[in-house]
């Protein structure tokens, strides 16, 4: 049997999205907890040459981190290697749904609960849910943490006739007369008579020089994840929205020093901007651009640059903590769907895209308010809405 073992901290979403997917896919795993063993962090930094988490390795190989993972699996690989063979697909199903957040995970269950065949196709399981670290305003829960809601909707899921693709990755979506065909980087495709698309958002990247190059070794893209790693350092945060103002009051209380680079208008809910401006380690830069990212093996200094006069000025910083938005998960469909000018697929109220038999929900919909109890609902409403046109067609 292949020996998995994953390097993780006990509060990082992204390490406990790669165990959910793992334990959904029933492929076995160690873990190696670095919160508080410090001779086994800098193990994993040693190993992996990273210093960032998760690190997973293979029989003593580095796969890398979170993405790396559902690569291996999205393409069928790591299945392999622990001698397990495709799940076997239905000719054609009732509902396709495409995504594993809120409004995935809600739409086929309430797809199934209609007496719907449906299969979830997902790259993993959780969505943004999973890497949301408090969460105060679900109904029902005066408090829950995302990755322990994440896990109560995936087990809720699993009580329900739904055939689940795990880290499987979506590459295209066509017609074939009313049939849709989905099209997945493993080589196999889905047909179904309906299809959800529900696959949320990812982190925009700054798109800078330097980015792509110290992604692991100071270029950060969770806070709560990593942002441990870099106690009494002095970091830079890039972002406008509540997510940047999050992580820099969380990098306020571990780092030594925190500068916030905004760029223009800020989007951030006002008790987060008061309590930045009160924060003790935090320096605000408004309206000022990263430009590039520098070092030698590692993160060394952030260029940033002002909107109004281009003056440029260097930051000595150990790690940049990327929180610039997000962008829908649509691409697969572009050619398909209508969408706006940021890839967001242009919805009616009952999650119809005018394409017949194609539905979408959540937050990769024109749907202007990203909250998890809202695509949870718009799932179910996708679903509702499927059922009715599938009814309508026999």
């Amino acid at each position: 049997m292949p020996d998995l073992q994953i390097y993780s901290l006990e509060w990082c979403p992204y390490c406990i999205k790669a165990k959910a997917l793992l334990k959904a896919k029933e492929i076995p795993y160690r873990e190696t907890d670095v919160t508080y063993d410090r001779e086994q962090a800098l193990e994993m930094i040693e190993r992996s040459g990273r210093n960032s988490v998760p690190q997973i390795f293979l029989d003593d190989e580095h796969i890398g981190g979170y993405a790396e993972l559902a690569h291996l699996t999205s393409t069928g690989e790591l299945d392999q290697a622990f001698g397990r063979r495709p799940a076997k697909l239905k000719p054609i199903y009732d509902v396709a749904v495409i995504g594993g957040g809120a409004a995935g995970l809600s739409a086929a269950m309430y797809a199934s609960r209609k007496g719907l065949t449906t299969v979830l196709i997902s790259e993993d399981v959780g969505g943004q849910v999973g890497v949301t670290r408090d969460i105060f305003n679900y109904p029902g829960y005066e408090y829950v943490t995302g990755p322990e809601l994440s896990e109560r909707m995936i087990e809720q899921a699993a009580q329900n006739p739904i055939e689940r693709l795990l880290g499987e990755y979506v590459t295209g979506l066509s017609l074939d007369g009313r049939c849709k065909v989905v099209e997945l980087e493993s080589g196999r495709r889905v047909r179904a008579d309906s299809v959800i698309i529900a696959s949320g958002v990812t982190k925009r990247r700054l798109e800078i020089p330097g980015e792509d190059e110290f992604e692991g070794f100071g270029v950060v893209y969770c806070s709560t994840c990593d942002g441990p790693l870099y106690k009494d350092k002095t970091v830079a945060v890039v972002g406008a929205g509540n997510s940047a103002f999050e992580a820099a009051l969380e990098m306020n209380g571990i780092a030594r020093k925190v500068y916030l680079v905004t760029r223009g208008d800020i989007s951030a809910d006002r008790v987060l901007r008061d309590k930045v401006a009160t924060a003790k380690h935090v320096k605000h830069l408004k309206d000022k651009v990263a430009v590039e990212i520098h070092g030698a093996e590692e993160v060394e200094a952030l260029t940033i640059a002002d909107r109004d006069s281009g003056e440029l000025r260097r930051l000595a910083v150990d790690a940049v903590f990327v929180e610039a938005g997000l962008l829908p998960n649509t691409s697969f469909a572009l050619d398909l769907v209508e969408t706006n000018e940021t890839g967001e697929i242009i919805v009616d109220e009952r999650g119809r895209t005018g394409v017949r038999g194609v539905f979408a929900a959540g937050d990769c919909t024109t749907v202007p308010d990203k909250q998890i109890v809202v695509a949870a609902g718009d799932g179910a409403k996708a679903a509702l809405a499927a059922f009715e046109y599938l009814v309508s067609q026999r």
